[in-house]
């Protein structure tokens, strides 16, 4: 690189840190997650705001490359930690609940997604219109499991049964969202002779489950947090090296590494993880925000943005809705839940980059994906407000456990613990 441009990307990540902060702090100022704010600053760097000339010149497309890189680094990491949040603890006693509710509030959207790329979005198709459809169930469904923290945590119900359920909930929803957007890129790969390495992951993942993960677990008895830090990291790379290298992308290997590592040494690990995340995340957002050009849609495309906003929503709330009544949660609750659910912020934004380089879709329908994103998580804060669930109220709510006991307060033990730190995590994604 030369040293030209290695200046003007030092001091362009220094804008892009300071511009998140800053409007990540507007929006918390007005009740929204930071993430929202962020990615609103994503989006004013590019052409939609600044215009292509002088979004070209903060940003020059020769020092582009650079912050995709950067920004690749802090998605991997920030995989590594939404993986290493999910926790069995939050599924205890609601093997009837957690399924029904997660279930529909994958399903529906998924199936309307699909139904629109035929229908709606059909200029829009790119490539294989099945991979298409199937990309855009995926975009619909996904709900994004770091950002609801926050926002459990901003409103004090990160330990009432409606916080509960709900993170249980977005914690399927977001595997059920990786493992079909796996399934669409393995068909859909423009990797020609590609294929042949998914046989490579087979080895891969029985050596990560049987002979990483307890060398992991040896290491963290007597590891110090350092030593863990740079377990955690170097193998979340590493995994998210060997999906991208079998044509997956390398979201999938990060994730999958987070899951699998060693969970009573994870407050040290997150706590030297997030900080590389922090630094790097903020170049992911600016690199999204670059390929949003609102600027160059047309009138079909805002009446095709208000159609995908109003799919995305009805099909998120409506079956989360309906889907807790019928278990038995109360109509408060489940409005809750279906609000929270409807969430969908910076996972909505790692899938449509996933399809964006991918070439499963192309700029204008990415831009209106990102403004949906943006506008759903928005909706969430007043959506809880509209409801009345506050956390004194949510914790009068109660759930059916599976022999009708109802569900209250928070979970024992690890479990307590755990719920902290989800929401300590959140809060800082």
């Amino acid at each position: 690189m030369p040293s030209s441009q290695l200046v003007v990307v030092l001091v362009g990540l220094v804008v892009i840190l300071v511009a998140a902060r800053a409007m990540g702090w507007l929006a918390e100022k007005v009740g929204q997650p930071a993430v929202v704010g962020e990615i609103a600053a994503g989006i004013l760097a590019g052409p939609t705001v600044l215009g292509p000339t002088a979004s070209g010149a903060l940003f020059p497309h020769e020092v582009r490359s650079y912050l995709s890189l950067l920004a690749s680094v802090g998605v991997a990491v920030f995989m590594f930690l939404a993986g290493l949040e999910l926790d069995g603890s939050v599924f205890s006693g609601r093997r009837r609940t957690i399924p029904v509710v997660s279930t529909a509030a994958y399903a529906a959207p998924f199936l309307l997604g699909c139904g629109m790329a035929v229908v709606v979005l059909a200029r829009h198709r790119v490539g294989d219109g099945r991979h298409f459809a199937l990309f855009l169930g995926c975009a619909l469904a996904v709900t994004a499991f770091p950002v609801l923290a926050r926002i459990l945590h901003d409103h004090r119900l990160i330990r009432t049964p409606v916080g509960q359920i709900s993170l249980a909930c977005a914690a399927v929803v977001d595997l059920m969202a990786w493992a079909a957007l796996a399934v669409v890129l393995a068909f859909a790969n423009p990797q020609s002779g590609g294929y042949w390495r998914w046989a490579g992951l087979i080895p891969v993942m029985v050596l990560t489950w049987w002979v990483a993960r307890p060398a992991l677990m040896r290491l963290a008895s007597g590891g110090t947090d350092q030593t863990m830090i740079v377990a955690g990291v170097g193998g979340a790379l590493l995994m998210g090296a060997i999906t991208e290298w079998v044509g997956l992308h390398l979201v999938f290997g990060a994730f999958a590494f987070g899951l699998v590592f060693p969970r009573e040494r994870r407050a040290a690990v997150e706590s030297g993880a997030q900080v590389l995340s922090a630094v790097l995340m903020p170049a992911f957002f600016v690199v999204a925000g670059l390929a949003v050009d609102l600027g160059a849609l047309d009138a079909t495309a805002v009446g095709e943005l208000a159609i995908i906003v109003a799919a995305a929503v009805m099909g998120k709330v409506g079956s989360v809705y309906a889907a807790g009544r019928m278990v038995g949660l109360g109509s408060r609750t489940a409005a809750a839940v279906a609000a929270l659910l409807n969430t969908r912020g910076l996972t909505e934004l790692v899938i449509l980059n996933v399809g964006l380089s991918v070439g499963l879709i192309a700029g204008p329908l990415y831009s209106l994906l990102v403004v949906m994103a943006l506008v759903t998580t928005a909706m969430t804060s007043p959506m809880l407000r509209l409801v009345g669930v506050t956390a004194a109220r949510g914790a009068d709510q109660t759930a059916p456990h599976e022999d009708g006991a109802a569900v209250g307060g928070s979970p024992p033990g690890r479990g307590r613990r755990s719920f902290r730190r989800a929401a300590d995590s959140g809060a800082r994604q």
